[in-house]
């Protein structure tokens, strides 16, 4: 939803400037929102902006994509009264008005002469270096590819335009120095010799296999790849197409509502688990199945049946035990004798990414592979400190803006 000049003037009324907001405490960035919200409402955009970004290297991005029912909204004490404050809207509509009509250029202090390699153009990685700036640290920012991770290659486009991400990286890009290609074990050794303080925030890049019979198959596509494809114009999906995706998070929903809009005829996603477990946001699942996506619950895949390219999906049903993983949910397992096909042209893998990076194996990993970081995000190797989903798994991105800003503060500490 967007709002207008007068929808801004007029919902921002409607905050009721708590005392220790709630919804400031609910933000991962903890962006002050009353006070952004009490500019808009004198007609100060600018200064709505400005408050919105000191806290928010991503603020026109997350105003976009922000799953404020999670965060600000889900606690805004207006809704006790009638229905919370349209805090995302108000937060997008400021930032991409200064977008328009010209960023605000902050004030920074003086040099330290301190210089401090981020490894990363995404949201933590971007957080983390302005937050460096913003304390007079020179900032020589790396990246594989041209930066904006996440929201630039793998956000569909119905959710999230080019101009969003691009008005913030080059609002950012005009205080750091970005340096594109890959970085390799050696080079990465050469960043730490080179600078007071390395950051590693490059998310994860790999999307973890199904390992069942026929995932080599043509037609078997990593949700990454297919959404990055996606993005940039290069999938083509031809009129009678049936595409099953497989996976219960919101990626998984994010390629099923791509394939449909590509001009899939059916779409369909399985989980393992139950509508109960499937942690999605309440929007997205309700933006799928406006689309005519259909969603089978306590279904697993098997196999993919083929011979020179997919034929579908071989599923079981599958039950929940009393038994939970690492996040608390019950842990499913199949059916004896339930196996069943499902027709597919197009099987999409969605059940999660691990990191890519090839210099990681210099710094201590997790079971699961994530970078094992302290509280202070600092990892092994004295001098690196890392944030984001190469330390958290796949999260928001304004948690990945949290943690980079986090690292930020405790690099300038040390330094």
């Amino acid at each position: 939803m967007t709002i207008s000049h007068r929808g801004a003037l007029r919902e921002s009324e409607r905050c009721l400037q708590c005392h220790d907001a709630p919804c400031t405490a609910a933000c991962p960035a903890h962006i002050n929102i009353p006070g952004f919200i009490i500019a808009l409402r004198s007609g100060n955009i600018r200064g709505a902006a400005e408050e919105v970004r000191s806290a928010n290297a991503f603020a026109n991005v997350c105003g976009k994509v922000c799953p404020q029912e999670v965060f600000c909204q889900s606690v805004c004490l207006r809704a006790k009264q009638d229905s919370p404050v349209a805090i995302r809207e108000l937060h997008f509509f400021a930032t991409q008005w200064e977008a328009e009509h010209g960023f605000s250029v902050p004030r920074l202090p003086g040099a330290t002469g301190k210089r401090v390699a981020v490894i990363g153009g995404g949201p933590a990685g971007f957080a983390c270096a302005f937050g460096l700036v913003q304390r007079g640290i020179s900032v020589n920012l790396f990246d594989r590819v041209t930066p904006g991770g996440v929201p630039r290659n793998s956000i569909p486009a119905f959710r999230l335009g080019d101009k969003e991400v691009e008005s913030d990286t080059t609002f950012l890009s005009r205080f750091i120095t970005i340096t594109l290609g890959e970085i390799t074990p050696f080079r990465f050794d050469e960043l730490c010799a080179d600078h007071d303080a390395v950051f590693v925030g490059v998310g994860l890049g790999r999307d973890r296999r199904l390992t069942i019979p026929g995932e080599e198959l043509p037609g078997v596509i990593p949700v990454l790849r297919f959404l990055e494809r996606a993005k940039s114009g290069d999938v083509v999906i031809r009129p009678g197409t049936r595409v099953v995706v497989v996976g219960g998070g919101n990626v998984s929903l994010d390629a099923a509502a791509t394939a449909k809009r590509l001009g899939a005829e059916e779409v369909i996603v399985i989980y393992r688990r139950g509508v109960h477990e499937m942690r999605v946001w309440k929007a997205e699942m309700e933006e799928a199945r406006r689309l005519g996506v259909t969603v089978r619950f306590f279904t697993a895949p098997v196999a993919v049946p083929g011979q020179t390219t997919v034929e579908g999906v071989r599923c079981c049903q599958t039950r929940l035990t009393d038994e939970t993983d690492a996040t608390g949910r019950r842990l499913p397992v199949v059916v004896p004798g339930s196996e069943f096909d499902v027709r597919a042209d197009y099987v999409v893998v969605a059940i999660g990414q691990e990191p890519a990076a090839g210099f990681l194996h210099r710094l201590d990993r997790t079971p699961r592979g994530y970078v094992k970081v302290d509280a202070g995000l600092r990892t092994s190797l004295t001098g690196v400190y890392a944030g984001g989903d190469v330390v958290s798994g796949e999260g928001t991105i304004v948690e990945a803006v949290a943690q980079g800003a986090d690292a930020a503060r405790v690099i300038a500490a040390s330094l």
